[in-house]
This record gives structure tokens, C-alpha cells and sequence, in this order.
């Protein structure tokens, strides 16, 4: 079951659209691919570490796609990703970050 569209994900992906619109992009097949029956994190928590992540790769932060790789791995490892969906995620997430992105977290 895909992540519920609240009107917080709603703000947060307007702010991220203005910041980068192809990260707003990314936050959108990336909720589409999660598989929130999987996990025991609440709704509103899950929203905010995705927008948290994707709003660093959008400003292009030094280490942003390794810190949403790691935040990334953890749904993997509960199921609510793929390791597939999740490599070509962080492919497309480093090309956006820069060349710092992917570095020390």
C-alpha cells in the first residue's frame, strides 16, 4: 500500500518543488514504490524523513545521498523497498546531489 497523501506531504512537496523539482519528482516515485504495510513507522514521521532527506539532495549538501542511502537501507531491510528500486533511487538522487553528495555522511 502506497504512503497516504496527507496535506503535510502535500507542503513538503511544494517546498521541495520550488527547492528542485526534479528531487519533488524523485520524492514521488519513491512513494510510490513504498510498501507502508510494512512498517510499524507512523505516517506522518516517514513524510518527514523522506522530505528531510530529498530537501538536502535538492540543496546539494555534501554527504546527502550516502545519509539517504543509510535512511534508505533501513526500508529495505523491513521490506518497504526494494534493494533494486532503492540503487536506482540513489543513482538518480546522486546526480542531483553533486559529486559532494556522495561522500562522508
Amino acid at each position: 500500500m502506497p504512503l497516504t497523501i496527507t496535506n503535510p506531504y502535500r507542503l513538503r512537496m511544494e517546498c521541495l518543488r520550488n527547492v528542485s523539482p526534479h528531487c519533488a519528482d524523485l520524492a514521488g516515485r519513491i512513494v510510490v514504490a513504498l510498501r507502508t504495510e510494512a512498517l510499524t513507522l507512523p505516517t506522518a514521521t516517514l513524510i518527514e524523513d523522506l522530505f528531510d532527506h530529498l530537501d538536502a539532495v535538492g540543496s546539494q549538501r555534501g554527504g546527502s545521498v550516502t545519509r539517504l542511502g543509510i535512511w534508505m537501507m533501513g526500508l529495505v531491510h523491513a521490506k518497504a523497498l526494494l534493494s533494486t528500486e532503492v540503487e536506482t533511487f540513489l543513482s538518480d538522487a546522486a546526480i542531483l546531489g553533486g559529486p559532494s553528495s556522495v561522500g562522508p555522511a
